[in-house]
Parts: structure tokens; C-alpha cells; sequence
């Protein structure tokens, strides 16, 4: 009877995790009961063609203080092309309830994939491991022992389908919708003189893997292979900007050419219809180069006169405005040194725990790491040590972290309050040293 229950249970809390996350395909996650902790895995689509793009989502649920990951293990990703996604600054939670409980969510991991070969393909191993403090009881926000425990994701199948057949000749990997442009920086020019050709393709999809066509010169034109440059919207889900490929050429005779239209051939993975893009051939005339060189010389006008009589009078602008600005500058430091605790005075909404997290996450940059938003507790420690911080500092400042995130990511914890002075005054100790730190370099 009481194992019929707990499946009961147990199956509505996957139910409602499913109906929360509102994600068309989503892994079956095993909830540590003892912490209150599990990841689900979830895709934005089960079913992708080979070619096209798919996100990959790691979430992880939490009661109580926000855990600490020290440790994570990759997912096996085979026959898939796959691209990490550039981690926040720092993972923000949110909070939902699951069965009546208060939980807090929060993405620890996205991966873009791109299916290469069809059939089923199974994404797993990914697990990380955290530090979770005890219970905190009346001690207020002093350190506490913690616990560690290691959460497993859950697979994840992906039916891949080949694409619909006949697959038209061409066709290069271009999943998705796409229009496409073909320009030149010039459309007259003297034989030797370097002309630019840009192929534009802009859209969502596919970006990252499929291939641009090729770009066909008259023979007598030298030519540099290409140059491939992306632009990608911050943020988007699926892939979204512009590829250009920039050929720089040569004609080496004069001449009119012309240069043909390029061709690309795209599928649309929501109407499963194939199209072609096609782009406008691009005249060029080429003048021979000894063609409108006899006059080199420029004839002589008013102007170098007219220049030679306002430089001094420029010259003594630039003096007087530099004048000004130093005195300005030495009278706003006069007045920081006389009112110093004006100067570095916090307001209200500046000593929220998100604020004060945010301030310590950019002196870490500036003080040389990189992302630090988005280390483990171990890459953070080893991190610390690279840039040269003393040995209480280094100790100090994930402590202080931690005591913000059981601020910030408590079920019942509100952000937008004042923090504790006693925390406020640990930031600002490391405000003070990381910002020496940075200045000294």
C-alpha cells in the first residue's frame, strides 16, 4: 500500500515538473528526497531532422539555500555536432512550486546540438556535484558545516529523421529559414586594384554547420579563399544572425565581366519544404591601369594657406580645453578627499544581494578572471590563486558568496531587501582589496 503511494506521489511530481517547465520533450528526473534535489533534462525538440539545430537543457531543482556546485561531469554526445553556450555571469533562479512545495530552478547548463546522422541518439552522464549547508537553526549567517551530494541528470533520446527524399543536387546543410545577399564594395576599377565580394546569409537555424556556396571568378582574376565571419544575436534560442564569407580579388585586365549569381539550397524543417535562394549576378568594369594617370598632380588651391593660418589658432584651443579639463579633474578628487564617505556611500537598493553578487563578480573580472559567474567552487579556488590573492581573501570571498546566495535563492527569501550589515561590511573588505588589486595592474 505504501509503495503504491510514493509511485503516486512520485508520478504526479513529474507530472507537474513536466507541466511547469512547458518544454515539448523532457526526461523523467530521480528526486533526492533526502535534499530535495534533482536535475531534469529536457530538449526543445525530440524528433529534429539530420541537420537541424536542437537545444539541449540541463535544470536544476532546489528547496532551501542554493546548493554549490564544486564538480560537474560532461554528457556523452555522440553523432552530434554540439556547441556550449556561453555561461552567465551569474545563474539566476526563479521559484515555482512543485506538489505544494516551494522550489527554486535555475539553468546550470545549455549545449546546441546538430543531429549528423539519423535514427536514435542518446544524450547521457551528465552529473555535478554539490555542497549543501547544513541546517542554519539560529545561527544566523556564520559558516556552516556542509554535506556533498552528486546529482544525475536522466538521459535523453533524440529520433533523428533523415531528410525528406529526393534531396535536391547542391544541397550543402542550410536547416532553417534563410535569405541571402551578394555584394561588392565597387563596381568600377583599374586592373591590379583589389575589389571585395561579400555573400551574406541571414537567418535562424543551422549557422554554425552548414556550408556557403562557393564564389566563381572570370579566370583572370587572383583571388584570397574567403573569409568567414558570424554575427550572432546575445541570448537567442535557436541560432539566430548572419554568416558572410568576404573574397578579396584582383583583375589583372581590363575588361567587362561579369560575375554569376550564387545559389543556395535551404530546408525548412516546419513546412519540410526545400527552396533555393538565389542572389543577382554582379557587373564589373576594369579599366586598364595606366588609364587616368597623367594628371597625378593635384593643382594647388587656397586651402594648405587656409590651414596654415588656423593651425596656430587650433593649437591654442586644444591647450585651453586641456587646461579646463585638468582643473575640473583636480577639483572633483579635492572634493572626494573631503567627503570620502559621501563618495563611497551604498544606497538602499545598492546592497541587495543581487547588486552586491553583481559587484563582486565584475572587480573578480577586472582583477583578471575571466567568467568567474561561471566556475565551479573549484575553478573559482584555483582561479583565485592564479591572480595572486591572499590566502584569508581566497577564503573569505566564496564564503561571502555563499551567504548571498542563501539570500538570493531561498524559497521565501525576497531579493530586492537590504542584506545584513554584518555581510555588506565582508563585501565591502573585498571590495577594498580586489579593487587594489585591479588598479595595481
Amino acid at each position: 500500500m505504501r509503495k503504491g503511494v510514493v509511485r503516486t506521489l512520485y508520478g504526479a511530481l513529474c507530472m507537474l515538473v513536466i507541466g511547469f517547465t512547458s518544454i515539448p520533450a523532457i526526461a523523467r528526473a530521480e528526486v533526492n528526497q533526502a535534499n530535495k534535489l534533482f536535475i531534469a533534462s529536457t530538449v526543445n525538440n525530440s524528433l529534429p531532422y539530420i541537420g537541424q539545430e536542437i537545444l539541449l537543457t540541463y535544470t536544476l531543482y532546489f528547496k532551501e539555500a542554493a546548493p554549490k556546485i564544486s564538480h560537474e561531469t560532461a554528457p556523452l554526445l555522440r553523432g552530434v555536432w554540439t556547441k556550449e553556450t556561453v555561461p552567465e555571469r551569474f545563474i539566476k533562479s526563479s521559484p515555482t512550486s512543485i506538489h505544494g512545495e516551494l522550489f527554486r530552478y535555475a539553468v546550470v547548463k545549455q549545449f546546441k546540438l546538430v543531429p549528423l546522422q539519423s535514427g536514435k541518439i542518446t544524450v547521457s552522464g551528465y552529473s555535478i556535484l554539490c555542497n549543501l549547508p547544513q541546517d542554519q537553526g539560529a545561527s544566523g549567517f556564520q559558516e556552516r558545516p556542509e554535506t556533498h551530494v552528486r546529482v544525475t541528470a536522466p538521459d535523453v533520446v533524440i529520433s533523428v529523421r533523415t531528410l525528406p527524399e529526393p534531396v535536391p543536387a547542391g544541397f550543402a546543410g542550410a536547416v532553417g529559414t534563410f535569405t541571402q545577399e551578394f555584394v561588392a564594395d565597387k563596381l568600377k576599377l583599374k586592373a591590379g586594384e583589389p575589389i571585395s565580394l561579400k555573400l551574406l546569409l541571414t537567418g535562424t537555424g543551422s549557422l554554425f554547420t552548414l556550408k556557403l556556396p562557393d564564389i566563381h571568378l572570370p579566370v583572370s582574376f587572383r583571388q584570397n579563399p574567403p573569409e568567414i565571419n558570424t554575427s550572432l544575436q546575445a541570448n537567442s534560442g535557436p541560432t539566430t544572425g548572419t554568416v558572410t564569407a568576404t573574397t578579396t580579388a584582383w583583375p589583372q585586365s581590363a575588361g567587362e565581366y561579369e560575375i554569376a549569381p550564387l545559389r543556395t539550397i535551404t530546408f525548412n524543417p516546419d513546412t519540410k519544404q526545400y527552396s533555393t535562394l538565389f542572389s543577382n549576378p554582379i557587373s564589373i568594369t576594369v579599366a586598364s591601369a595606366s588609364e587616368g594617370t597623367t594628371n597625378k598632380a593635384a593643382p594647388r588651391s587656397s586651402v594648405p594657406e587656409i590651414n596654415t593660418f588656423m593651425s596656430p589658432l587650433l593649437i591654442v584651443t586644444a591647450v585651453a580645453l586641456l587646461f579646463l579639463m585638468t582643473r575640473a579633474t583636480t577639483i572633483l578628487l579635492r572634493r572626494k578627499q573631503m567627503n570620502p564617505e559621501k563618495a563611497t556611500a551604498l544606497t538602499s537598493s545598492d546592497t541587495t544581494a543581487e547588486n552586491l553578487k553583481q559587484e563582486l563578480f565584475l572587480l573578480l573580472e577586472k582583477a583578471g578572471i575571466k567568467s568567474p559567474g561561471g566556475l565551479t567552487r573549484v575553478e573559482l579556488k584555483n582561479a583565485l590563486q592564479e591572480i595572486g590573492l591572499p590566502d584569508d581573501v581566497q577564503a573569505e570571498l566564496p564564503a561571502v558568496l555563499d551567504s548571498l546566495d542563501r539570500i538570493l535563492y531561498g524559497p521565501t527569501g525576497k531579493k530586492d531587501t537590504k542584506t545584513p550589515d554584518s555581510i555588506s561590511e565582508r563585501v565591502n573588505s573585498l571590495r577594498q582589496t580586489l579593487s587594489a588589486i585591479y588598479s595595481a595592474r
